[in-house]
């Protein structure tokens, strides 16, 4: 009888830790929006490459450490989430507003506070026909590009980790580069 417990509790804990890897719950899945800032969430898990795999990004600290690029402050939201901030203060290329004041934490804990689009809502997948994927034309572009949600990641996140290394060379290796894609993707396989 004390062997058939073991075996039971120990098939029960197989169980448990095959349902919960496979449920991935480290990383949470995030909805179109929301007015809940997520700790960790997984960008890129539908890439087309064979190459590369799906990216965890720690939006917690990117939120709440040092990490702009001179890393004296805090990464502004509209940084990443740039439909959320008023008309007036859009730059080039962006074009998209759906604000009035620009997002912070605290605004968005506010009761009547209307919630933040992820990036997919807007950067669709190439190929993902349910909506219309937004084109910009860039200065040193001939023709609209399509910004998918993988040039949308790419961009965002290449341009400002370039920009940091390049304003505070200690961070060379510490953070990726452009160039560093497995620093980010988890190997594919």
């Amino acid at each position: 009888m004390r062997k058939l417990l073991i075996l039971i509790a120990a098939l029960s804990c197989a169980a448990v830790i095959t349902v919960a890897r496979s449920a991935n719950f480290s990383l949470q899945e995030v909805p179109k929006e929301s007015k809940t800032q997520p700790k960790e969430v997984v960008l890129d898990k539908d890439s087309q490459s064979d190459k590369y795999g799906e990216v965890a990004f720690n939006h917690e600290n990117h939120a709440t450490k040092m990490y702009s690029i001179d890393g004296k402050s805090v990464i502004s939201c509209v940084e990443c989430h740039h439909t959320d901030q008023p008309p007036a203060v859009l730059k080039a290329p962006l074009k998209t507003s759906e604000r009035e004041v620009a997002l912070t934490a605290a605004l968005l804990q506010a009761a009547d506070s209307k919630p933040v689009k992820t990036c997919r809502a807007c950067h669709l997948q190439s190929g993902d026909d349910s909506a219309t994927i937004p084109s910009v034309t860039y200065a040193d572009k001939p023709a609209p590009v399509k910004l998918t949600n993988e040039l949308a990641y790419h961009t965002n996140c290449n341009i400002c980790h370039d920009k940091a290394i390049a304003a505070r060379p200690t961070l060379k290796g510490k953070i990726p580069g452009s160039n560093d894609c497995a620093t980010c993707h988890k190997p594919v396989g």
